[in-house]
């Protein structure tokens, strides 16, 4: 299992925030910085925050139960990827931030169910786009590396 380390301190979120790339799908936001490259070492912690605005919902419980539910979602789907063997290698992810951008007024009336599909689907547009990175580099189609 990946090890997933709570993001603490203002100045890590805000390096985060500010170097990290974004990905957006549904009431979901993940900022997220990348590895270098995949650790030797699997056991490498993956440092995971989790927020929501106090625009987006009025009261404490509201915003305590949808953090709850994102840390929930987020282990789950590390899990998830690593039985489909995306991390064989080590998890790529260093450092991310995931928000979710809009609640009910009422935390009974939203679930894990409401939340993990927009999880899932940020963290394979993540892993698609890492895929992506890698393979143009590795082949020297990126714009920097033509007429060297």
């Amino acid at each position: 299992m990946i090890p997933i380390v709570s993001l603490k301190g203002a100045s890590s979120f805000a390096a985060t925030m500010r170097t990290g790339k974004r990905f957006t799908h549904g009431n979901i936001t993940a900022v997220i910085i990348f590895r270098m490259q995949a650790n030797e070492n699997k056991n490498e912690p993956v440092n995971v925050g989790v927020s929501i605005r106090k625009k987006t919902a009025k009261k404490a419980t509201m915003r305590n139960r949808v953090k709850r539910l994102l840390r929930v979602s987020v282990r789950e789907i590390f899990s998830e990827f690593e039985d489909l063997e995306y991390c064989s290698e080590g998890c790529i992810f260093e450092r991310m931030i995931v928000f979710c951008n809009s609640a009910p007024k009422i935390p009974s009336l939203i679930n894990l169910n409401d939340i993990l599909p927009d999880v899932r689907n940020v963290l394979t547009a993540a892993f698609e786009y890492y895929k992506q990175r890698l393979n143009r580099y590795e082949n020297n189609t990126h714009p920097t590396h033509q007429g060297i």
